[in-house]
């Protein structure tokens, strides 16, 4: 132990920018963010001090150089080695640092070196008669310098631009970043180029004002996301000192689509995604927020998920709930529009929410086997009511139900299942039960007559259906023109798929033998005894022909259920079609 001696770490800059420019900084573009950043800081310090003064950024550009100059608090000569020099370190200050300053890390002055080779700062510092110059290279080196008293208290930043980055040291490239990412600043920015001055911030948007009007934050919404949008209505929560505006979609919004906000932090643009901000049903908004309170990650490109960030998301779902209510009473015409377009995410809400289920039940609609209707509308139809999580079996069901009267809700959507077995368990009153296929199955009458010509029928039947991993049944059922459905519960199909992988070249097929139902659980091709088509077919004798319409009904089934259809299945089903040519062409034929 006596021998152990202390190193320190070496930091190779040139990989630090390559980390900053290919990993950190998802656009070269944020080094306009960081300079906004770092003078908002300087003025919101200084106005610490005095809260009568004006700041000011200044953008200037001479050619391919860029000088953006704040007329903030300033830095003396031991500032700049404590905090332009040391990576890591953040800059801001005193009492204010954790509360009204946007930057935290220290690095983001580093994002200029993936844009100009070299960094110049001269700054007048507001508590020291001085002016310094430091000059930061993208090799790790910099040099500090005392130079001439500068007219005015601030920071002024030098920026040459690399060959590869001299667009974005244009005017109107500038122009356009700093409006992308400084709209909401609280500050007088100017672009100055030839002597003319062009002032384009005033720090007071439209969607932060309280006294703006609803068609205003409307047009604001249509200029930012281009959608004209249905309504729009205001967001606060105490947690995290959020205060913002969210816009209805007016169309259906997909559920995996990337929902695409604004997001600002102290009033700096910081990312378009709300990530773990907002609840996944409130996917039919587009947001505009910004936040004084919660955390930014190293990047300052996304929030930080912690406490803060979670009990900001339970009062802004507070604020998305307490806006449907309010509607019900003082819009219900742009309600329902909301829930016609939206219900899904709707149906997400009342799913977790007593509250907003009682208020809305009756208005959300249902996909039914009669088509679609609104929950109010089944409960006075219909005394029993069904439904089931699966589309399998809701495409099995629909019709055969429609035929028996019943009415069957296809819950199988996002939510659907626990909306409505949440409105079970609040109405005692209502008959709600849960329907699978061999439920319809069961409720079908008996064959009748030749009970005899029946077991022969389904005898011969099955050894064709054996090879579908299917069993034959014959019952009676409306409609009559249905010659026959195939019903399968969820552990019916999956025997069939393992059956299927396993007589397959699957290197796990051996393996799948061990998973194989049994055959109780296999399918089942329920013919229709009322069908024409099926008691003509129980009189054939033909091996080759019955082989053939048992082939083409079985095949007709999956279809009329909406299964998918293996190629083993529609090769069967081209089989049988070649074999009925055969057989149709052979009454034509000459005969020798």
């Amino acid at each position: 132990m006596e021998n152990q001696k202390q190193f320190q770490f070496q930091v190779n800059m040139k990989g630090m920018i390559e980390l900053l420019s290919e990993h950190i900084y998802s656009s070269p573009t944020v080094f306009v963010r960081e300079l906004l950043q770092n003078g908002m800081d300087a003025v919101t310090v200084r106005k610490g001090i005095d809260e009568s003064f004006k700041g000011k950024i200044d953008i200037t550009f001479e050619g391919d150089r860029l000088i953006f100059q704040d007329n903030g608090v300033g830095l003396t000569q031991d500032d700049v080695h404590q905090f332009l020099s040391v990576i890591g370190q953040s800059s801001k200050r005193g009492e204010l640092a954790d509360k009204d300053l946007i930057g935290k890390f220290g690095i983001g002055l580093l994002s200029c070196l993936v844009v100009s080779e070299a960094i110049v700062v001269e700054s007048r510092s507001l508590y020291k008669e001085e002016s310094v110059r430091w000059t930061g290279k993208a090799d790790g080196t910099y040099e500090v310098e005392m130079i001439p008293l500068l007219d005015e208290v601030g920071t002024k930043v030098i920026l040459d631009a690399k060959k590869a980055w001299r667009s974005l040291f244009k005017r109107e490239e500038v122009k356009q970043n700093v409006l992308f990412y400084g709209s909401a600043l609280p500050i007088e920015v100017n672009l100055i180029e030839n002597g003319e001055v062009e002032q384009f911030l005033d720090g007071n948007p439209v969607w932060l004002d309280n006294d703006s009007s609803k068609e205003q934050l409307l047009q604001y919404g249509k200029e930012v996301f281009k959608t004209r949008f249905l309504d729009v209505f205001r967001l606060y929560s105490e947690a995290g000192e959020i205060q913002g505006v969210a816009y209805i979609i007016p169309n259906k919004v997909n559920t995996t689509a990337t929902k695409e906000h604004k997001i600002f932090l102290k009033k700096m643009y910081l990312c378009d995604q709300a990530t773990n901000l907002l609840p996944e049903w409130t996917s039919f908004v587009r947001c505009i927020i910004n936040s004084n309170g919660l955390q930014p990650t190293a990047s300052r490109e996304s929030l930080m998920n912690n406490s803060t960030l979670q009990d900001a998301k339970k009062e802004l779902s507070d604020c998305f709930k307490e806006y449907l209510k309010t509607l019900s009473i003082t819009d219900p015409e742009v309600l329902e529009k909301i829930i016609s377009i939206h219900h899904m995410f709707i149906k997400a809400l009342a799913a977790s929410d007593n509250e907003i289920m009682t208020m809305f039940e009756d208005y959300l609609p249902f996909e039914t086997n009669q088509g679609l209707m609104s929950f109010g509308e089944i409960k006075e139809t219909y005394k029993n009511i069904y439904y089931t999580p699966s589309l399998d079996d809701y495409r099995q069901i629909r019709r055969i139900a429609g035929s028996q009267n019943k009415l069957v809700i296809n819950a199988a959507y996002s939510y659907e299942t626990d909306l409505i077995e949440k409105i079970k368990r609040s109405h005692t009153d209502l008959t709600l039960e849960r329907i699978a296929p061999n439920d319809i199955l069961e409720e079908f009458e008996d064959a009748i007559d030749d009970s005899q010509r029946i077991e022969n029928f389904i005898e011969k039947a099955n050894k064709i259906l054996k090879r579908h991993f299917c069993k034959a049944e014959v019952k009676r059922f409306e409609p009559k023109d249905t010659t026959a459905i195939y019903i399968a519960n969820e552990d019916a199909l999956t025997s069939k798929n393992i059956q299927s992988l396993s007589q397959t070249a699957n290197p796990f097929a051996s393996t799948l033998q061990h998973f194989k139902k049994k055959e109780e659980v296999m399918p089942t091709l329920c013919f229709n005894q009322q069908s024409e088509l099926v008691e003509k077919v129980m009189l054939i004798d033909d091996e080759e022909l019955f082989e053939a319409l048992i082939n083409v009904v079985y095949v007709q089934a999956l279809m009329l259920g909406g299964y998918t259809i293996n190629k083993k299945e529609m090769d069967t089903f081209n089989d049988a079609l070649y074999q009925f040519m055969i057989l149709g062409m052979s009454n034509f034929l000459p005969k020798f």
